[in-house]
C-alpha cells in the first residue's frame, strides 16, 4: 500500500456478509487542526487517490482523512454481494473509529453517490458533524439513471460478473481504454487535456486491480443505490443535525444536474462550480478554497471564493 495524497496509512476492519473486511485509511495534516472527512465517490474507478489535488491545495490548514470504499482502491476485495447496507456499514465503522479518538466535530465531504450513502448515517451520526458537503450529488448508479428502471432489474448482470471466466472477460471489455475515455469525457471531467495517456491507464488500473469486479459492477447496477424513490435523499436531508452545503456540478449531465438541484433545495448554502461528476478532482484546487473560505458568491452560476 502506498499513500494517496501524501497522508499515513491506518487499517480498519468491518465484518461484511459475515466476513471480515479490511479498509484501508489515509490520513494527513496536523492533529489539532479541524478535520475533514473525505468520502470518495463510488464509481468504476474509486479511490481516495481522486482527493489529491484537493489536499494539496488545504496542506496543513485540515487534518484530512480519507478512505477506500470495500471493494474498491486498496481495501479488501472480497467476492461478496456488495449493496449500500456495505458502504453503510463501512462508513459507520469509520466514524466509530473518529468518535472514539476525537472530542471535537467534523466535517464531512461526501462526492457523487457516496452522498447518499452518508446521509444514510445523518440520524445516528450527524449531531457530531460541523457541516455535511455534498459534492456533485447522485443517489442512482449509471444503468438505473440511463434506463428509468430500478435496479433489482439488473441483479442478473451482478450475478454474470461474478461468474468465473465470462465475469472476468466481460468486465475487462467494459474496462478497456475506449470505454473508460468514454465514460470519463461524459460524464466524469470536462477538460479533455484531462486525459491524458499516463492519467487513462492510472483508471484503468484501478478499475483492474484483482476482483474489483465485484463491487464495480454493483454500482454500475444500482446495486449500491439506497432507494429507488428520488425523494429519499431529501428526506433524509431533513435528518441532519448540521448545516447542508449542496456543490453542484454546472456541466453535470442533465439527469444528474436535475438531482443535485433537487437536494439542493434543502440546503443552507448552494455554490455552483464548473464541473462533472468528479468536479472535486478536476477541481480539487477550486473546491478547496471555496470550502476553506466558509462562504462564496455566486454569480451566473459559476463560484468564486469570497475575499477574505
Amino acid at each position: 500500500m502506498t499513500p494517496a495524497f501524501g497522508g499515513e496509512l491506518e487499517t480498519l476492519t468491518v465484518e461484511l456478509n459475515g466476513r471480515r473486511h479490511r479498509i484501508t485509511l489515509e490520513r494527513r495534516g496536523p492533529w489539532a487542526a479541524p478535520l475533514w472527512l473525505l468520502l470518495p465517490a463510488l464509481s468504476t474507478v474509486s479511490s481516495r487517490s481522486e482527493w489529491q489535488p484537493l489536499a494539496e491545495a488545504v496542506g496543513d490548514r485540515r487534518q484530512l482523512l480519507s478512505f477506500d470504499w470495500p471493494g474498491f482502491g486498496e481495501s479488501d476485495r472480497d467476492a461478496i454481494p456488495y449493496s449500500a447496507e456495505s458502504m453503510g456499514a463501512a462508513l459507520h465503522a469509520v466514524l466509530e473509529h473518529l468518535g472514539r479518538e476525537r472530542g471535537q466535530r467534523i466535517t464531512v465531504i461526501a462526492a457523487g453517490h457516496s452522498t447518499p450513502i452518508a446521509l444514510g448515517q445523518a440520524a445516528a451520526w450527524s449531531s457530531g458533524w460541523r457541516k455535511f458537503v455534498a459534492v456533485a450529488p447522485t443517489w442512482r448508479g449509471p444503468l438505473p439513471t440511463m434506463s428509468g428502471w430500478p435496479p433489482q432489474r439488473f441483479g442478473w448482470l451482478r450475478k454474470l460478473v461474478m461468474l468465473p471466466l465470462i465475469g472476468p472477460l466481460l468486465y475487462r471489455l467494459n474496462t478497456s481504454l475506449p470505454m473508460l475515455r468514454l465514460m470519463l469525457r461524459r460524464h466524469v471531467w470536462v477538460n479533455s487535456a484531462w486525459l491524458t495517456p499516463d492519467r487513462l491507464h492510472q483508471q484503468q488500473r484501478l478499475a483492474r486491480r484483482p476482483r474489483a469486479r465485484f463491487a464495480s459492477a454493483a454500482f454500475v447496477s444500482g446495486g449500491l443505490d439506497c432507494a429507488t424513490d428520488p425523494h429519499w435523499w431529501r428526506q433524509q436531508s431533513h435528518m441532519l443535525q448540521c448545516p447542508l452545503h449542496v456543490v453542484v456540478a454546472s456541466e453535470a449531465p442533465p439527469r444528474s444536474r436535475g438531482s443535485m438541484e433537487q437536494l439542493a433545495q434543502d440546503a443552507d448554502q448552494v455554490t455552483f462550480i464548473p464541473g462533472r461528476l468528479g468536479l472535486h478532482q478536476e477541481f480539487g484546487v477550486l473546491l478547496a478554497r471555496t470550502l476553506l473560505a466558509g462562504s462564496v458568491e455566486v454569480h451566473q452560476g459559476h463560484t468564486a471564493p469570497a475575499p477574505e
